[in-house]
């Protein structure tokens, strides 16, 4: 007999900024646990998780699979655990694979340089830019340009 095991997860509408230029408006699927840390699991957590997809709900309701390496940007209202730690924020217009253009501001870990050139090149796989009341966690491996008004 095979049993199945799930972990009960609550939804979070985003919208997914893909490689190829389309943004899907959808419900990702998050843990209330992480775990890599104490808390619920975050959109960061979720993408990088081991897999190569993202399940998720479209805005037609439909459930599909999103391939990760096409995803080039996750927008989201952020949670207390995507604000955590120390830092400053940047301002920044950033292109994107796609053709995507976000202005915002970037979270910046403090320690990581007050440079943009610094910054970026000092990121891990992702970055986080705020803009308005949405988080965009953006990979950096699918930034195109980026700029800062003070550059």
């Amino acid at each position: 007999m095979t049993e199945r095991f799930l972990i009960e997860k609550h939804s979070c509408p985003a919208e997914v900024f893909m490689s190829d230029g389309r943004v899907i408006g959808a419900l990702l699927f998050l843990a209330d646990f992480a775990q890599t840390h104490g808390g619920s699991q975050t959109v960061k957590d979720l993408i990088d998780e081991p897999g190569n997809v993202l399940p998720a709900v479209d805005g037609d309701g439909e459930f599909i699979l999103i391939h990760k390496t096409a995803v080039s940007g996750v927008s989201v209202t952020p949670s207390a655990l995507d604000l955590e730690g120390y830092w400053h924020e940047t301002p920044a217009t950033l292109r994107l694979t796609g053709g995507h253009r976000i202005d915002g501001a970037l979270l910046v870990d403090d320690g990581s340089g007050e440079r943009l050139s610094d910054v970026i090149n000092n990121a891990q796989d992702w970055l986080r830019l705020r803009q308005s009341d949405h988080l965009i966690w953006v990979r950096v491996s699918a930034l195109v340009t980026s700029r800062s008004p003070e550059a």
